[in-house]
């Protein structure tokens, strides 16, 4: 084999070496930076607290009446049964009073703390909402002085200690001047054997 030949071998087999030593430093730097984006991107899964004392309803208000029922549901259940801190209570309450009416929580005279009174007693006494079902809305009734009136029926299941008691809870909800939706009241009885 002559001399330009071998040199040309060399030469070829050199850029082959290079060619690849790039090509895994390519493979190393995507593969590096893949896994850092899959890193910072994790999503971190909020707890039933954090997702209520997170809410913000001046971006993101319950639309209808059934709506408005079953975040109150929501936020009952999670104030009976989990662990939170006082400060989350009070942004829970919060929320509470951002989905009642204004006359509703005027009449409540000693809020927050009656709220959290009645919490402390279920706590205590071993009760739980173990599930709720918003089962119907008899929408909308407009009165004389043209007032929306909306009536949402709710299913809430109370447990104390082993035994379980289904209520039916019968919602009434005014739509206020911004057109939000907002608790008035509630009756609450009952479900008798027939009724399940």
């Amino acid at each position: 084999m002559d001399e330009s030949t071998r040199n040309s071998v060399v030469k070829a087999i050199v850029l082959m070496i290079l060619a690849a030593i790039v090509g895994v430093a390519i493979f190393v730097v995507i593969t590096r930076n893949s896994s850092k984006t899959n890193d910072t991107t994790e999503e971190i899964e909020l707890t039933e607290v954090q997702k209520i004392t997170t809410i913000d309803l001046s971006k993101s208000y319950p639309k209808t009446p059934p709506t408005v029922v079953d975040l109150y549901a929501r936020i009952m259940k999670v104030l009976y049964k989990q662990t939170y801190t006082d400060e989350e209570f009070d942004k829970m309450a919060a929320v509470l009073a951002g989905i009642f009416d204004e006359q509703f929580l005027v009449a409540q005279s000693n809020w927050p703390s009656g709220l959290k009174n009645e919490v402390d007693q279920k706590k205590k006494g071993d009760y739980s909402i173990t599930k709720y079902e918003v089962l119907t809305s008899d929408l909308q009734e407009k009165r004389d002085n043209g007032e929306e009136i909306a009536n949402v029926l709710a299913k809430i299941n109370l447990r104390h200690g082993t035994s379980t008691t289904p209520y039916n809870y019968l919602f009434v909800l005014r739509k206020d001047s911004e057109g939000l939706w907002k608790i008035m009241g509630w009756t609450v009885s009952e479900i008798t054997d027939e009724e399940q």
